[in-house]
């Protein structure tokens, strides 16, 4: 059955048994990937996470021409205005739903609240984004959404995230990805490729996008970037497009994967391009479906020069590197620290699932002993790992990168700053010489004291990991 058929996307667990909860060695996790279904892990206590519906709403937030409608309680708006603070998002209102609402339904005041923002916005797109609430009471936001579009001659796009079907916030992305391209993607029509290629790039960071479209312009080829920045006209072009390639296949899989099986747009997975060997395989593989592989060589071969000369003589032999990232980032990262000469002591991977089976496999035969651990929001595991093994830097994309530098680690977040391409290789250079250089910092927050009393780092970090009984 079609993907964009069903009324919103699998979670991540039901598409790729993706686990949240592990902690052991790379070599024993491989061993179990490998020759059988994962055994499932639970916490017996969860200390902090994010949910789908933050994550659905920072997707949103970079849709231009567009409102979003909260189909909640005022607490749920909480998090657009997280993404309004911290990341200057677009507008959106909240329909503020209260006891009675939950229990007696609230399909009038979303009709009120899709009306109003039409009047005030006219913009070309209405979010209207059901929140766990509404999985409650169970209104029928298709009605309305059927209704009004008719009668505001506006494209309205209902989103169902209902916080409570999966441990991943990263589903938020795919109930977004689905649900904009269901009601935008259009009917498939038969025709020849056009001159475009489609650029997925999911909340990231806008040097980030501005070098990948550096990258690709040397193909000669117009660039269809989405969803962030993207518009209506954006996401209804691209079904025309030569091919897709993603900037973080972690967050935007489902839209390649959605464009390919929908409407026969070739799906180009890579690695993350971070680091000269993992952009260099990033450029191969687009140049490789173009049919324009010497161009792609040629390039990084160019590219590559510029770097090591803007380098000079920086490298980080002899430190010892922590890495605390999604998949995606994180393998190529780990990559990244080699190139420059770096040792990797310990991951934690957010999240984990079968589609790296062959990475972990290759990582493993090389550092058969190194310590993995699985979580999303868990602070005082990953602390306690980190405390035993003292790393000389961290490098990560946490809320509580704070805690961390609290054990007198210098920390680099790789969500702050450019990282992809050359142009990011170089920046990130910078910052990882910045954070070993300048200790003062580190050795002010180190000096107050820690969240955690001395009874909980004692405690193994798997203490609240367990196996799962069915």
């Amino acid at each position: 059955m079609s993907l964009l058929k069903a009324k919103s996307s699998l979670t991540r667990e039901k598409r790729f048994d993706t686990l949240n909860a592990l902690q052991g060695t790379l070599a024993s996790f491989e061993r179990e990937f490998s020759t059988k279904e994962p055994v499932k892990r639970t916490r017996t206590f969860s200390q902090s996470s994010h949910d789908d519906l933050l994550h659905a709403l920072r997707l949103l937030a970079g849709i231009r021409e567009s409102v979003i409608v909260i189909h909640g309680s005022r607490g749920c708006a909480a998090a657009g205005l997280f993404y309004h603070l911290t990341f200057a998002a677009g507008r959106w209102i909240v329909t503020s739903l209260d006891e009675r609402d939950t229990i007696m339904g609230a399909d009038l005041k979303l009709r009120k609240a899709v009306t109003e923002a039409h009047k005030r916005y006219k913009p070309e797109l209405i979010f209207i984004v059901a929140t766990p609430v509404v999985a409650i009471n169970n209104d029928d936001i298709q009605s309305v959404v059927d209704e009004l579009h008719e009668a505001l001659d506006v494209d309205i796009i209902p989103l169902f995230v209902t916080g409570f079907a999966s441990h991943h916030a990263v589903t938020g992305y795919d109930i977004a990805l689905h649900a904009l391209l269901k009601y935008l993607g259009g009917k498939r029509i038969e025709h020849p490729a056009d001159n475009r290629i489609n650029l997925l790039s999911v909340a990231g960071h806008n040097d980030d996008q501005r070098e990948a479209e550096r990258l690709l312009s040397v193909f000669g080829f117009e660039l269809n970037t989405l969803p962030d920045g993207a518009s209506a006209k954006t996401f209804r072009q691209a079904q025309r497009a030569r091919l897709s390639i993603s900037l973080d296949d972690d967050s935007s899989n489902y839209m390649g994967i959605c464009l390919q099986d929908e409407y026969g747009v070739p799906y180009v997975e890579a690695p993350r391009p971070i680091g000269l060997g993992a952009t260099g395989r990033w450029l191969a593989a687009a140049g490789g479906e173009l049919g324009l592989e010497e161009a792609a060589q040629t390039f990084h071969v160019q590219e590559c020069k510029k770097v090591k000369q803007s380098l000079g003589d920086f490298t980080l032999k002899g430190v010892r590197v922590y890495l605390g990232l999604s998949a995606a980032t994180l393998f190529s990262a780990r990559d990244l620290v080699e190139e420059l000469g770096g040792e990797v002591i310990g991951i934690t991977f957010r999240y984990i699932d079968h589609r790296y089976k062959h990475r972990l496999h290759e990582l493993a035969l090389m550092h058969p002993a190194l310590p993995i651990h699985v979580a999303d929001g868990q602070p005082f595991e990953e602390v306690n790992i980190i405390k035993r093994l003292s790393p000389d830097l961290y490098l990560g994309d946490a809320a509580h990168l704070s805690q961390i530098g609290r054990l007198g680690i210098p920390v680099v977040s790789l969500e702050e700053s450019p990282i992809l391409g050359y142009n990011g290789l170089i920046c990130a250079a910078r910052r990882f010489s910045a954070a070993l250089r300048n200790r003062s910092f580190t050795s002010a927050i180190a000096r107050s004291p820690s969240v955690y009393q001395d009874a909980w780092l004692r405690r193994s970090p798997n203490w609240h990991i367990k196996m799962e009984v069915k």
